[in-house]
């Protein structure tokens, strides 16, 4: 090796074949840069993008977070649309065809500018099939300008080998970052060293062209004069890199190894020094290893780096651990980033502060993806740290409640007793004020018993002269279900009892909540009234739900209204107002960005248009019965298995259904939801019926009626008298349910005519694609990507995109899988 001029380390060399192969990402709505750790990958990527005229958004993956790495993706539209960014945050990870939809169509309001690519660096680190899942969906849509590139060590997309072969995917591969012997000598000649083709062939043996091993042996040459090669890694990295620093850097690089990344606020605070900025400018001027993003002023040390320094740290005394682990957690504390607080006061074993953390979050932010950890922590913490902290404990247990944790929620209740009763050092108003907080959760105990859940709102209510501080009053009263009655009517014979009883106990649960749910009663009679046949009856009291709510109203509580109506309004065969009010349903919701409600209003898609055997109309999601991702709560589960019950009754999958009814009727079970029994009763029924066992079918349908008549439950019956007619005929010839029979198949008329109405009405709107439009349809339904068929019929993909659009819209259809079975049955 020779000097040839001044030492520039931080040159970047890049191959012709490297640029070749970036210069394609702009051809493909995916790339996929795939190599191990030290390849220059993101580097690569990076300098390429940064010299062409592409828009780049920069997304960095720390963890295995959905959430985070949701968030992440939400943050990198911020400055293009600050109002579609903060509806992808609001919407949540997309885990289901519905929310991906939604996330789509908020992406695609962006007016993204022309050759913007989205990188997702590190990520391999995600782990998850769902986001997966996400990118194809992405790509396969072929959002207008974007371009999306992956850089990982690994990637297992299953649709992988299908993507490149319909042209989606370009593949830049390990390969592709091997510097063969010619091109490590150009590397080492631009960065000031000049070598032999025996040096670079020895060099090549050595790393296979590994760029940061080269880079390595390159700084041990220039500071002794050789090369001597180890083939672990981190040795390298400590002889030509960590070694060379002062004794006071290598601990302010130990100070902020815990973390994937920080900003010079964050390491001013972790170091406790003045001189934090000078350290960091020093670091990053020395070698390549630590990084700062101009645009984000964050700091980010390479994978490989950062593992050197966490090897050492786990090494060092575990009271300097602990030191530096307090200081990450004050700093999250501080900087409200409350689960990351309580992460690291974990690695301490400092529950007194997990448990400070818990009671300025409230829990709000643990979810069902993190929720484990928050249950490890109050699990590990000991009783002395709980007695300490008893209102934390109430948050907890009200969290345990909506994770449907009832075991060790009952746990945590018996535990806040016991501290309750040992502890008289507590004044008097914070104990009523606790104990008043007590009786809220106590309630959820006896949830859905009305009367049992008001005993103890009537004793809060004595006890607290405030509304509830733990109970988060902003969440959906309903769980997510489409009905008020469904949630209430637990014993048969005494539905009309439940309806007077919760007209008289919600207003104690008002005063404790600031009206949360408010008006819930007054729907819960409507759907009796509808349900018994009294149309009129429940339009009133609708009017009454909606005189009693407020301009406020919660969002739950006006779906479980705008579903009754409905229903009312298919009843009389009002097409217009039904169809109007679907369309409104979801239209308010995305434009008040409550996706949380997205599943009840597919619930409520879901059985109009099942009912109406619109089968190309129910959502996708609901077909499958898919509970993955669900935004609703377990409460409401059943309400969902309603709706897929009837949808395996009209696909004819009888014997699924009958296998299904026993799982469906445990749901239905555990909270004692009588109408989820009715209806999967009266589908047995209609099942065997289908497969000529009329016996089966007999005793199935006399289940239903016996639960429903004694409160003159009709309208279950009549809604599905398609398939259950000649049994009721039956039954009433036996001599059976001789008053209520005649009533439902009075309703069961009205109802198939106005149902056969709307159905024709909805048929009768035969899609009419225009010739262009029929043209891009087919070709996509035949696998080719919007490029292609730009290509081929000689227009641009704008004009494809606009146009395939407009066909999804005629059809009614949300993929090119049910674009081709649409195409199908226009043929």
């Amino acid at each position: 090796m020779v000097k040839i001029r001044q030492y520039n380390t931080k040159s970047l060399y890049f191959p012709d074949r490297i640029t070749a192969a970036m210069g394609r990402i702009f051809d493909y709505p995916l790339t996929i840069v795939e190599a191990p750790m030290g390849y220059g990958k993101t580097t690569a990527v990076k300098e390429y993008l940064n010299r062409s005229d592409a828009y780049v958004l920069w997304q960095m993956v720390y963890d295995n977070s959905l959430s985070s790495f949701w968030k992440g993706l939400c943050r990198c539209f911020v400055k293009l649309n600050e109002d579609c960014s903060q509806s992808l945050v609001q919407l949540g990870f997309p885990g289901d065809s519905a929310l991906r939809r939604e996330a789509l169509k908020i992406i695609e309001a962006i007016e993204l500018p022309a050759k913007t690519v989205l990188v997702i660096d590190d990520y391999h680190l995600i782990k998850s099939t769902e986001a997966d899942q996400l990118i194809e969906f992405l790509v396969l849509n072929e959002i207008t300008n974007l371009h999306i590139v992956l850089i990982a060590r690994f990637t297992e997309l299953q649709s992988h080998e299908e993507l490149k072969l319909k042209g989606y995917l370009h593949h830049i591969a390990q390969e592709t970052f091997e510097l063969a012997p010619k091109e490590i000598a150009e590397y080492y000649q631009l960065c000031g060293i000049k070598l032999g083709d025996a040096e670079a062939d020895k060099l090549y043996v050595l790393t296979e062209g590994w760029i940061s091993a080269l880079y390595l042996l390159m700084l041990n040459f220039i500071a002794e004069g050789s090369y001597l090669y180890s083939d672990n890694i981190y040795k390298l990295v400590e002889k030509a890199v960590y070694s060379r620093f002062s004794n006071e850097i290598k601990d302010f690089l130990l100070t902020m190894c815990i973390f994937d990344s920080f900003t010079p606020e964050q390491a001013a605070y972790m170091w406790g020094g003045e001189n934090s900025g000078k350290l960091l400018t020093e670091i990053t001027s020395k070698n390549a290893f630590v990084k700062c993003d101009p645009k984000t002023k964050i700091y980010q040390a390479h994978n490989i780096f950062t593992n050197f320094l966490k090897s050492i740290f786990a090494r060092k005394d575990p009271s300097y651990r602990q030191k530096v682990y307090q200081k990450a957690a004050r700093w999250f504390l501080k900087t409200g980033d409350y689960p990351a607080a309580m992460h690291y006061f974990y690695k301490n074993a400092d529950f007194d502060n997990i448990l400070l953390a818990l009671e300025a979050d409230k829990a709000v932010s643990f979810n069902g993806e993190n929720k484990e950890l928050l249950i490890t922590y109050l699990e590990e913490c000991p009783e002395e740290g709980k007695a300490e902290h008893p209102y934390a404990l109430l948050i907890y247990a009200m969290h345990l409640f909506t994770y449907n944790k009832m075991e060790l929620f009952g746990k945590v209740c018996g535990e806040f007793s016991r501290i309750m009763a040992m502890d008289q050092s507590l004044n008097h108003e914070l104990r009523r004020r606790l104990l008043g907080e007590f009786e809220l959760l106590l309630s959820f105990t006896g949830y859905n018993n009305i009367k049992k859940m008001s005993e103890h709102h009537r004793k809060a209510c004595e006890l607290l002269d405030q509304p509830t501080s733990i109970y988060d009053t902003e969440t959906n009263w309903t769980f997510g279900s489409p009905s008020v009655l469904y949630m209430f009517y637990r014993e048969s014979g005494k539905l009309e009892e439940h309806v007077g009883d919760i007209i008289e106990a919600l207003p104690y649960y008002y005063r404790l909540t600031n009206g949360h749910g408010r008006g819930a009663e007054y729907v819960m009679e409507a759907e009796r009234h509808f349900n018994i046949g009294e149309f009129e009856n429940a339009a009133n009291s609708i009017k009454k739900a909606l005189f009693e709510t407020p301009e406020n109203l919660e969002t739950g509580i006006v779906l479980c209204i705008e579903f009754l109506r409905m229903r009312l309004a298919l009843m009389k065969g009002d097409i217009p107002l039904m169809l109007e009010l679907l369309h409104k349903m979801r239209s308010e919701m995305s434009s008040k960005k409550e996706y949380h409600y997205l599943h009840t209003v597919e619930i409520c898609e879901g059985f109009i248009y099942s009912y109406l055997n619109q089968k190309n109309k129910i959502p996708e999601r609901l077909v499958s019965g898919n509970l993955n991702h669900t935004r609703l709560m377990f409460p409401a589960y059943a309400a969902l298995n309603i709706v897929h019950g009837r949808i395996l009754l009209i696909n004819g999958e009888y014997l699924k259904l009958i296998g299904s009814a026993e799982h469906f009727i445990g749901i239905a079970a555990v909270f004692s939801n009588l109408l989820g029994y009715i209806y999967i009763y009266i589908y047995l029924a209609a099942a065997y019926q289908q497969i000529s066992r009329k016996d089966e079918a007999l005793s199935a349908l006399k289940q239903a009626l016996d639960i429903a008549m004694p409160d003159r439950m009709y309208m279950p019956f009549a809604e599905n008298c398609d398939y259950i007619k000649p049994l009721l005929e039956q039954l009433y010839r036996e001599g059976l349910y001789r008053e209520d029979i005649p009533r439902i198949l009075e309703l069961a008329a009205a109802y198939l005519e106005a149902a056969a109405a709307i159905k024709g009405h909805l048929i009768g709107e035969k899609p009419e694609l225009t010739k262009r439009e029929l043209e891009i349809a087919q070709l996509a339904a035949a696998g080719l990507t919007n490029k292609a068929i730009g290509a081929r019929l000689f227009i641009s993909e704008n004009t494809v995109k606009t146009q395939l659009k407009s066909a999804f819209e005629k059809l009614g259809v949300k993929s090119r899988v049910l674009l081709k079975q649409a195409l199908q049955r226009l043929s």
